[in-house]
């Protein structure tokens, strides 16, 4: 076990200058207050700074409302070891030239836009904006993203220090189909990488948004075989549900029973977990649709250069094959008034929606950066076993469980315990194991 943590995740604030339907902060059931995290706070993370790969300036806020943000970074840089980089996710509309120069002298290394895609036909020509001041060409000041790109551009150079810039969006139905297209925008930028992330619900309507599909691929290869011999003996396993409570089945109802049963069978002998009802409602014609798109963006970057991080359409081919980026990397989360927790799915208290149902987060916590070292807290017992369950991955694969979510991971009616196998860390149903969800740094 490492002393330290390798990637930090520090929230410098919880304010915001937005308020997005999809931003957990702005719904009801968030815990956790709103204000900036105190400097004489942040100092307290001298030693892990100085063991750190990363450090990431994020949290459930703007970064650039703290008005000691490039204080912050200057304490990061002149502390990282070598090879290590300080980084940052921002909607940039806060950005001007001074600020922009001040990050970039204070030894910023990676600059990341959260992207808010504009309608059809309104991203401007890229123009001669790139690499110049914001007030060079009408498109820095008409596209934020070119407005973001041309300031830190612009500030890296004065500062004579190289930047990575990128970009982050939300992947949706609304948009999807545009996605090839912000790749040739981001291209055009001269942004050196794209990474995109599928939706975390926040309520019911919002899930007719989301493009991912929970069960495994291996799991709908299965049940579409089992679809296709159903469909030609006129059966349909979308009525399975209805079926199974008959006492008195016709003979078609038992033939679909025991084609089920046949189904169910070879799912447990290759260790396949099964919601039939979710697959039974998923089009593959349309997941193939979401492939070629993909296929396209990917295209796209590999010819311009950029590099593209997209999440998959589906879970992991096997409940074995889940893993967490924030386990690997070793992350601590540090929130704006110095709670520490192990992961982004528990850094707060608030609802969303989870394999379509509603979910209370609790936040796991396990100590205080004020009170203790947090590489005291990290070689602790209580967060060193929580990393090593959930390393372990051997936890349930929720989103192929034909029973939904279970009571006690809905956290409706109080605090997660443990899954239907007994394991105390609440990895089974969490977004980011499955990399339904991802950020800079995950």
């Amino acid at each position: 076990m490492t002393r330290f943590p390798k990637t930090l995740f520090v929230e410098t604030t919880t304010r915001c200058n937005l308020s997005c339907a999809m931003c957990a902060r702005c719904r009801p059931g968030w815990l956790d207050g709103f204000g900036d995290m105190d400097f004489a706070l942040f100092e307290r993370l001298d030693g892990a700074v100085r063991h750190a790969h990363a450090v990431i300036l994020n949290g459930m806020g703007e970064p650039l409302l703290h008005p000691e943000l490039p204080r912050m970074v200057r304490f990061v840089s002149e502390r990282l070891p070598e090879g290590g980089w300080c980084g940052l996710q921002t909607n940039g509309l806060l950005l001007d030239q001074g600020l922009a120069f001040d990050l970039a002298s204070a030894g910023l290394d990676v600059a990341c836009m959260s992207y808010e895609w504009p309608s059809a036909g309104e991203w401007p020509a890229t123009g001669a904006a790139l690499g110049h001041a914001p007030d060079a060409s009408a498109d820095a000041q008409d596209d934020p993203l070119a407005r973001f790109a041309g300031l830190m551009r612009a500030a890296a150079a004065k500062a004579g220090r190289p930047m990575r810039l990128g970009l982050e969006t939300v992947l949706m139905r609304g948009n999807i189909a545009r996605l090839p297209e912000l790749v040739d925008r981001a291209a055009a930028l001269g942004l050196d990488f794209l990474l995109a992330s599928h939706l975390l619900p926040m309520d019911a309507a919002s899930e007719a948004e989301s493009l991912f599909l929970p069960c495994s691929a291996t799991a709908l290869r299965l049940f579409s075989r089992y679809q296709q011999e159903a469909g030609a003996r006129g059966l349909d396993l979308a009525s399975v549900p209805k079926a199974a409570v008959m006492y008195h089945r016709s003979p078609a109802e038992q033939d679909l029973m025991d084609l089920l049963l046949r189904m169910r069978k070879q799912a447990q002998e290759e260790g396949v977990w099964l919601n039939v009802a979710r697959l039974a409602g998923t089009d593959p014609g349309d997941l193939g649709a979401l492939e070629e798109i993909f296929a396209e963006a990917r295209r796209r970057a590999g010819a311009a250069g950029l590099e593209l991080s997209l999440p998959p359409l589906t879970a992991p081919e096997r409940p074995e094959d889940r893993r967490c980026g924030f386990m690997e990397r070793e992350a601590a989360f540090i929130d704006w008034q110095g709670n520490i927790s192990p992961c982004h799915f528990l850094w707060h208290g608030y609802s969303c929606r989870v394999l379509g149902d509603e979910k209370r987060v609790e936040p796991r916590r396990f100590g205080n950066i004020s009170a203790t070292a947090l590489e005291d807290v990290w070689t602790g017992a209580e967060s060193a076993a929580f990393r090593e369950a959930a390393r372990a991955g051997e936890y349930p694969a929720c989103g192929d469980c034909g029973a939904g979510l279970c009571s006690d991971a809905t956290g409706i009616y109080g605090p997660f315990e443990q899954d239907c196998l007994g394991v105390s860390v609440p990895c089974g149903h969490c977004p980011w194991s499955v990399r339904q969800l991802m950020c800079l740094g995950s």
